[in-house]
């Protein structure tokens, strides 16, 4: 979601300096795509671009035509990265998919809509969008939450089954489609940024912040140790706390949705934090160190044998041969990755498969 930020900021700087805008959105994808739907594209009429809705294959045919296209109004193009067919404006990519682009100025009512998804990306609170991508009302969006639950909507986004889908995918965070007589409406998952919280704020907590931010992601880190915990060392950092361990999780107001690392590097640190964070479920939780040491912890806190501990990462991070505080930064970050996308690729483990397997090496 990160691009999509960049152009919330790209629209904002464009709207203050008087400059149009168009944008580009890949609503529907046919087949394989380098891009999912909900890739966008923003073009101002003084030939800035931000975002894009491939690998950098059709933004410049976009930019090019985009204008003329919707000057009658939003206009939906088809393009054919297979080559071998009929099926849209033939690209001969590689993909072999058919994109589905929207394209559409930046008019009051989508001003309106921007603004207002701007606030609730500051306010981290997840939302939905369902755009018509057919039909007569092509280019008609609503979002949810709305703005002002009052406000007049098109009477095709008025329907039970739209506010039912509007709140289903902002919740399950998981984009669909509503097919009502002929018309097709995308309906759109927007996400609140990942909150990754890091509990221990040594030197190698450095480039896993500063990754985590690249990505745009949103940072807090968290210590007991005041001289380590502060601005001067963690200026990328969206917050930054510092108090006894035992009352960190509740300062940094833990989540469910959170990706947790632990990585104080303090044996007593680490145990009155993770006795608190195994009773909070979240989406991640990765504890540094050597299947030993968590062991040793989990003992501690009679907490070797719980359940809980199945949602535990330990050893942290994907299999990748990581041993400088860069490789294993890059490690937690790609297998919070993977946990966010569902991904299972062989080399991720949890920790007690780390254990079934060294048991029987």
């Amino acid at each position: 979601m990160k691009e999509l930020d960049d152009i919330l900021s790209a629209y904002e700087d464009a709207e203050r300096n008087g400059t149009s805008c168009l944008l580009a959105t890949l609503v529907k994808v046919d087949g394989s795509s380098y891009r999912r739907a909900g890739a966008r594209i923003l073009l101002a009429s003084t030939g800035e671009r931000t975002g894009g809705v491939s690998g950098g294959c059709l933004e410049a045919e976009i930019a090019k035509k985009a204008w003329w296209l919707t000057e009658g109004g939003p206009a939906l193009q088809r393009y054919n990265t297979a080559g071998d067919g009929d099926s849209g404006i033939p690209f001969g990519l590689g993909c072999n998919g058919v994109l589905h682009v929207l394209m559409q100025r930046i008019d009051a009512a989508t001003k309106q809509l921007l603004t207002h998804l701007r606030k609730l990306r500051n306010d981290r609170i997840p939302a939905a969008l369902a755009t018509v991508i057919s039909g007569s009302s092509r280019g008609v969006q609503r979002i949810y939450p709305d703005a002002d639950p009052a406000a007049d909507h098109h009477d095709l986004l008025t329907r039970e089954i739209v506010d039912e889908a509007l709140r289903r995918v902002a919740t399950r965070a998981r984009s669909e489609y509503l097919l009502i007589e002929d018309t097709e409406i995308f309906v759109e998952a927007l996400a609140p940024s990942q909150r990754l919280i890091v509990f221990g704020a040594g030197d190698d907590a450095r480039p896993l912040v500063q990754l985590a931010r690249v990505l745009g992601w949103h940072v807090v880190v968290a210590d007991g140790r005041s001289h380590l915990a502060n601005r001067t060392r963690f200026p990328e950092a969206n917050a930054v706390f510092t108090a006894p361990a035992p009352e960190l999780p509740s300062l940094c107001a833990v989540q469910h949705d959170d990706a947790v690392v632990l990585m104080t590097h303090s044996y007593p640190q680490d145990l009155a934090l993770l006795d608190q964070l195994l009773d909070r479920p979240v989406r991640y939780l990765g504890l540094l160190g050597p299947r030993q040491r968590t062991e040793r912890l989990l003992e501690a806190i009679g907490r070797l044998n719980a359940p809980e501990i199945k949602q535990l990462h330990a050893p942290i991070g994907l299999k990748i041969g990581a041993h400088t505080p860069e490789t294993i930064a890059l490690a937690i970050i790609a297998e919070i990755q993977a946990v966010n996308s569902e991904a299972n690729p062989e080399f991720l483990l949890r920790g007690e498969q780390v254990r079934e397997l060294e048991a029987l090496a």
